[in-house]
């Protein structure tokens, strides 16, 4: 690919041109070789076609996790003042 070409690409996604400025690495791959443009689109388009992302999900899962423990420890400080009564 040419610069133009990337260019063109990057404007046409911009979810895309973001997740390359994720990653120092990717953009500099890209500034140093255009022609790797269409290898990354192509690992993000499957990325984003439905591949699992496991970081992603462990991190809800963490979010979710934390955010019960605190729902339960309400729910007991509920119980223990109920049972004072």
């Amino acid at each position: 690919m040419r610069k133009k070409e990337v260019k063109k690409l990057l404007k046409e996604n911009p979810e895309f041109e973001a997740w390359i400025a994720e990653d120092s690495m990717r953009v500099r791959a890209i500034r140093s070789n255009p022609s790797m443009t269409e290898q990354f689109f192509k690992r993000w388009n499957d990325r984003k076609r439905g591949r699992l992302d496991f970081d992603n999900i462990s991190q809800k899962t963490k979010r979710a996790s934390e955010m019960l423990t605190g729902v339960q420890s309400i729910m007991d400080m509920m119980a223990n003042y109920t049972k004072k009564l």
